[in-house]
């Protein structure tokens, strides 16, 4: 008896599964770690496929552990038909920003006349890409699709933030110096031929 009701209940499990399952996602990568200076933007293609019989959309979001050290991150909504295997993936493209995360030795607070050693070890990041599967009639009806996610799947990710060492750049004193230098003399050439005018018109008298 035990054993029937085993096998019946597996049964409605498997069925209750199909019947849910009607759309779903599936990624594919070629890379699990990308090199990224400090302050810069990338962007990194992954490829999705959905061998369900729906269609759906997807949109790539990052894990916690990669979201805090982002500056900025940026992935739009992708269409993905049915029926796609994982010979057939579409790509799909995010794009995101370093922070500056290695201290600068700076002569004027933290934005001028700095130097970069590089002497810390490379920062590493590790997290993961989640493809995030949404609801097509809510896209459709112009909605966002972010309240009525279904499913997930993820790819994992290695971030290297590269330092990129570099002397303390001068020319901004040089340019300020060059300012001040034009300044002075024009104030000199206008007071010169102030002086000029007034005696021309002192000789006149």
């Amino acid at each position: 008896m035990r054993g029937e009701l085993k096998l019946i209940f597996s049964f409605l499990f498997v069925i209750l599964f199909f019947s849910l399952a009607s759309a779903g996602v599936g990624i594919r990568w070629d890379r699990e770690s990308a090199l990224v200076p400090e302050n810069t933007k990338t962007c990194l293609t992954y490829g999705v496929y959905n061998p369900w019989a729906e269609d759906t959309y997807v949109q790539i979001v990052l894990s916690e552990s990669l979201r805090g050290i982002l500056s900025s991150s940026d992935a739009d909504l992708a269409f993905v038909p049915k029926d796609t295997s994982s010979s057939e993936t579409i790509p799909v493209t995010f794009c995101f920003k370093t922070p500056s995360v290695y201290e600068k030795d700076c002569l004027i607070g933290d934005f001028a006349l700095c130097k970069q050693d590089c002497s810390e070890p490379m920062k590493i990041y590790e997290g993961e890409v989640q493809v995030v599967e949404t609801d097509v009639k809510q896209v459709k009806s112009g909605g966002s699709g972010g309240s009525s996610t279904q499913m997930s799947v993820s790819a994992p990710l290695r971030v290297k933030v590269q330092c990129v060492a570099h002397k303390r750049n001068y020319s901004l004193v040089y340019i300020t110096v060059a300012l001040i230098a034009g300044i002075i003399l024009a104030w000199r050439l206008l007071k010169r031929n102030k002086k000029i005018k007034s005696g021309h018109k002192i000789k006149k008298k």
